[in-house]
């Protein structure tokens, strides 16, 4: 393949080339002033990760759109695959069991179900498009065999749970209760198998969209990594928005969302997790604990003022007042060194990265290149907002990366990777069998 005569199908967006280089090469900037009391070198193995990153991106940049569609579903079935492997023999660091111990490397996968979950929506939805915006019978299908793969799969993860010792709540499930389980959903795998051959469903209608969502987000919430997983949920949220929902549904949605939200509150949190809400609501109450982080990523913001206290001058971070300032409070670290100037500069560069972005999923040629787009510019916002809107007390600390700026392997190979994908699009390859972006298609 000529790579030039590849590049010269359509005009290469050199201006999301320079953004997307010049964000990680901040990020690297301030690792070195924020990680050198504690891990001078961190800025060093930052640009590794960001080099192997690069390649990777490299890669998926020129590698075939059509191939990227056909192989979305098995990408997708293998990082599941991980994410069961991380709950059976993961490794655990203060709490939670998030990572595969590699040896050179702890892989996240939870890391790679954001792409993984971008690659298979757009190719779920590529396929036609309604008119008029889904509904949610079309998004849920409640009578749909899929039910069986889900409830199956959060049967598994129970036992799972049960075995490792980490049930929900911390309370066990009586061995009558394990039966009661099993049967409903021998019940429910058979009755779906009857009605499968008793209809002669099409094989698209096998498999629910929402539950390919729901699936990684399963198997992430039991990790335990809340912000992980939402962020997983809004990013198919999006992309399924891009796709149209009539307005009905949205409001059905919202009650629903609400009714979750207290079912999630009364029965799915973790202690800690509510201290984290509390704590963002009054974190005075709790100075020396809880309120801790809040607090002094507050300070070493306000205390930058308009132009900041100077590079590796930051008394917040050099002092380490500032908890885990390489991760989730790198913007901590940079709005208190450069001021409000340099936390503009900073937000106006990620707004105008999510632009461009858009920007080539709008001009792309057919709806699962669009897609791509969308999600990957889904994937850097709902994380720039989370992480800014969480250390400038705007909300809960729920352990969320500033993308290409914060350390961390896994998230800066994600996140280059996503980038790729838009790249992709931009070369205006057509995928054979996907639905054109304006083209109303069933």
């Amino acid at each position: 393949m000529n790579i030039s005569n590849e590049i010269s199908k359509r005009r290469f967006p050199l201006a999301l080339f320079c953004l997307a280089t010049f964000i990680p090469l901040l990020g690297i900037l301030n690792l070195a002033s924020a990680a050198k009391v504690t891990r001078p070198g961190l800025w060093a193995t930052q640009s590794v990760w960001l080099a192997i990153a690069c390649g990777i991106a490299f890669v998926i940049v020129f590698f075939p759109t059509r191939l990227l569609h056909r192989f979305a579903y098995p990408i997708y079935m293998a990082v599941n695959v991980l994410l069961v492997l991380v709950l059976v023999a993961g490794l655990r660091i203060k709490g939670a069991q998030r990572w595969l111990d590699l040896g050179f490397f702890h892989l996240q996968p939870s890391e790679l179900a954001k792409v993984a979950i971008i690659l298979v929506t757009a190719r779920y939805f590529a396929a036609y498009h309604v008119p008029q915006g889904y509904t949610l019978r079309m998004l849920f299908r409640p009578f749909n065999l899929s039910r069986v793969f889900l409830g199956w799969g959060v049967f598994i993860t129970g036992v799972i749970q049960q075995m490792n010792g980490t049930p929900i709540k911390g309370q066990e499930l009586p061995w009558w209760g394990w039966g009661l389980c099993l049967l409903g959903l021998l019940f429910l795998t058979a009755w779906c198998a009857l009605r499968l051959r008793s209809e002669g469903l099409h094989h698209r209608q096998l498999i629910a969209p929402i539950d390919i969502v729901l699936i990684p987000f399963a198997l992430i919430v039991v990790e335990p990594d809340l912000g992980t997983s939402l962020v997983v949920l809004a990013i198919a949220g999006t992309m399924i928005l891009f796709c149209g929902i009539r307005w009905q549904s949205l409001i059905i949605a919202g009650i629903l969302g609400a009714l979750t939200v207290v079912f999630g509150w009364n029965v799915l949190l973790k202690d800690y997790q509510k201290q984290r809400v509390e704590t963002f609501l009054n974190p005075e109450a709790d100075m020396h604990g809880a309120g801790y982080h809040s607090i002094q990523s507050m300070i070493a913001i306000g205390s930058g003022q308009k132009t900041g206290k100077g590079f590796m001058e930051g008394t917040q971070t050099q002092l380490s007042f500032l908890p885990e300032n390489h991760t989730d409070f790198v913007f901590s670290v940079w709005a208190e060194e450069w001021g409000f100037m340099g936390a503009a500069l900073l937000i106006v560069a990620f707004g105008l990265l999510l632009l461009l972005m858009i920007q080539v999923g709008q001009n792309s040629k057919d709806k699962f290149s669009a897609l791509l787009c969308i999600g990957a510019a889904a994937m850097i916002f709902w994380h720039v907002i989370i992480n800014i809107s969480m250390v400038t007390g705007l909300l809960p600390v729920v352990g969320m990366t500033l993308p290409l700026v914060s350390y961390g392997g896994s998230s800066l190979i994600t996140q280059v990777a996503a980038l790729g994908l838009v790249f992709n699009a931009s070369l205006g390859r057509r995928v054979p069998n996907a639905a054109p972006v304006r083209v109303a298609q069933r």
